[in-house]
């Protein structure tokens, strides 16, 4: 039978009680911290401390079946990258501010089961075209622009780089 144990992370790290709770499920709580933590890190560095987080496990074999992370908005995960509050008042007219394609890499790397993306090359290019509508431009471009680079292969090199992390 499949069971379910709800964390709220603070400050980044799972809390005592929820390790406690892990425990007695029958669960290794310290392997299964140190799966959440390995999920968490990249959002938990760029400032998103409190996260829930959903532990399913199968009750007679004691396996943990998924981790489920309720990640930020995409939105906010790109503001928060590119040092940002709130996005463009006039998205295509405003332009807030200058995000680097690395930086967006590693959203798209957080990102991309939510996205549904068959590959990280178009879940890179779904987080690039979200910048546009927020007022950011991309490497100092259009996002637009990126995209088409993205496109004609300008990009494959660190592609290839974020794809190896993201199998």
């Amino acid at each position: 039978m499949k069971r379910v144990i709800r964390i709220q992370t603070s400050g980044g790290k799972v809390p005592p009680q929820a390790m406690q709770q892990m425990q007695g499920a029958g669960l290794n709580a310290q392997e299964v911290v140190n799966l959440i933590n390995n999920k968490i890190k990249q959002v938990t560095a760029l400032g998103f401390q409190n996260l829930n987080i959903e532990v399913e496990y199968d009750d007679s074999s004691k396996k943990v079946l998924r981790i489920n992370i309720d990640y930020p908005p995409i939105t906010d995960v790109i503001l928060k990258v590119a040092g940002k509050d709130s996005p463009s008042h006039q998205a295509g007219k405003e332009i807030i501010g200058d995000v680097p394609l690395e930086k967006l890499a590693e959203v798209a790397l957080i990102k991309i089961e939510e996205l549904g993306s068959k590959s990280f090359k178009s879940a890179l290019k779904q987080v690039v075209s979200t910048c546009r509508s927020i007022g950011l431009t991309v490497n100092g471009k259009d996002p637009k622009e990126v995209i088409k680079e993205i496109d004609q292969g300008v990009y494959d090199e660190l592609i290839s780089k974020y794809e190896k992390n993201s199998s």
